[in-house]
């Protein structure tokens, strides 16, 4: 193995308990997408579906970056 590798940041990582700020990111989108479906189509399921998606996605980008 590459001894440059071992030091290497990971691409991925968790979030942990200190990182408030991309929780609050995520739980925003996860909010505004949800209500903004329900009030487009009156619909509980379809936009608390749609705010999972859309948190799912963000959590995805906030982990690469």
């Amino acid at each position: 193995m590459d001894r440059g590798l071992k030091n290497a940041r990971p691409r991925y990582r968790k979030m942990g308990p200190d990182d408030w700020v991309e929780r609050l990111i995520v739980g925003m989108l996860f909010a505004v997408s949800a209500m903004g479906v329900y009030v487009l189509t009156g619909a509980l399921m379809p936009s608390i579906a749609i705010g999972v998606l859309v948190a799912a996605v963000a959590i995805g980008v906030v982990a690469i970056l």
